[in-house]
């Protein structure tokens, strides 16, 4: 447990920030809260006023909105920085593959940013928050760390690039990092965009899901409670510096099973339209995560049909049916 800490979350009005300032308020640290709150997706304001309800703004948190890739937006943080999680990203395979240099640049330069900032204020801990698509269509599974990189996106190469750096930075400046590759993170307020939150959209609209090819993928859905618990364990342990660790459920699922559940859920009709295989798309994400058990006591607890439940229930209340 993390407390009495003044901490940083850059993009913490996004899916996995709302939730790690939500528990991390719950345990008494002063969170600043930075985010740009650009229009690639909708609702980062409605997720901020739930995660931050039950506290006090400027008291028990702040909200900086603006461009981490303007260094004058870090003047704006009111106390000293204790703690970095650095979750800003400019996110989507596919998106990146129409918009390479608008997310290389922000993906890559607001890491720098961020690392020129933790160095020059003394940080006692940043934690980067990475992907799995950096090993792009495995040569074995489960993938661990020490995989071939083989990144099929531009977004997937910016973040690796910022993996780069914040091993750069450990090694050259001995600043106190740890890089975490997410395994397809899913849950309430997940983005518009991610597979889970728009089939149960679909589903519960009488609308198709459109699969990209057979929906014989295998995906490692990780709940996004379990991506929190790796987040903070990983921030407090001596032996996280300097290292990388994938963070997932490590029982992938076909794509088409996926879908099964998901109606059955709902207890609606299937209705389902198979398209060609899409561009930045691997075949299977399934992650050995024997290293972070081993040196964070890493250990996923929400399974996919309990994950699925939460998140169903989550869009139903969001929905009003």
């Amino acid at each position: 447990m993390i407390k009495d800490k003044n901490i940083l979350v850059a993009g913490g009005a996004g899916f996995i920030g709302t939730h790690l300032v939500e528990t991390l308020l719950s345990q008494n640290n002063f969170i600043s809260i930075i985010d740009n709150f650009n229009n690639y997706y909708s609702g980062k304001e409605e997720n901020i006023k739930t995660s931050t309800q039950n506290y006090i703004l400027n008291k028990d948190y702040e909200v900086i909105k603006g461009d981490l890739l303007d260094v004058k937006i870090f003047s704006k943080i009111s106390v000293d920085i204790d703690i970095i999680f650095n979750l800003a990203a400019q996110a989507g395979v596919r998106y990146s593959i129409e918009h390479p240099i608008k997310v290389s640049r922000n993906n890559i330069l607001s890491a720098l940013n961020i690392l020129n900032y933790a160095l020059n204020s003394n940080i006692k801990k940043l934690v980067y928050a990475s992907t799995s698509s950096v090993y792009g269509n495995p040569v074995y599974t489960p993938v661990d760390e020490s995989h071939p990189k083989n990144p099929i996106s531009p977004y997937s190469i910016s973040k690796l690039c910022g993996e780069f750096y914040v091993d750069y930075y450990y090694r050259e400046f001995n600043l106190s990092t740890t890089s975490l590759r997410f395994y397809t993170v899913y849950g309430p307020r997940g983005r518009p965009d991610m597979a889970i939150r728009k089939f149960f959209e679909l589903i519960l609209g009488n609308k198709e899901i459109t699969i990209y090819g057979e929906g014989n993928q295998k995906r490692d859905f990780t709940y996004v409670s379990d991506i929190i618990d790796g987040l903070i364990l990983a921030c407090e342990s001596p032996k996280s510096v300097g290292e990388v660790f994938n963070l997932g459920c490590s029982n992938p699922i076909i794509l088409n099973d996926l879908i099964d559940k998901m109606y059955e859920i709902t207890n609606k009709s299937k209705k389902l339209k198979k398209i060609e295989k899409q561009k930045g798309d691997v075949d299977i994400t399934h992650a050995d995560i024997t290293k972070a058990q081993k040196m964070l006591n890493y250990h996923p607890k929400v399974d996919i049909d309990t994950g699925l439940r939460k998140t169903y229930e989550w869009q139903l209340k969001k929905l009003n049916i």
